[in-house]
C-alpha cells in the first residue's frame, strides 16, 4: 500500500493546485466491478488493482477501477 503525501519535502505546503484525483472507496469499488469485498481485497492483494491507505482507509483510484472493469468485459 502507498499512502500519498500532501507535503513538500520539507514540510511546507505547496501553493500548486491539488492534483485531479478521483478516490472511490471500498464499497464503491464493489459496486464498480460487481464483486464482493473479499474478491475486492484478492485483487488489491494480487496487484491487479491499486490500493491507497489514507489514515485508516483504503481507497482506489476510480480511473484503475474502470480499467480492470473493462478489461474484465
Amino acid at each position: 500500500m502507498t499512502m500519498i503525501q500532501t507535503t513538500a519535502p520539507d514540510n511546507r505546503l505547496t501553493r500548486r493546485a491539488p492534483p485531479d484525483i478521483d478516490l472511490v472507496g471500498p464499497l464503491e469499488a464493489c459496486e464498480m466491478l460487481v464483486v464482493d469485498e473479499a474478491q475486492l481485497l484478492d485483487l488489491a492483494n494480487g496487484g491487479e488493482l491499486t490500493a491507497y491507505r489514507l489514515g485508516g482507509h483504503v481507497r482506489f483510484r476510480s480511473a484503475d477501477v474502470l480499467s480492470l472493469a473493462r478489461s474484465c468485459l
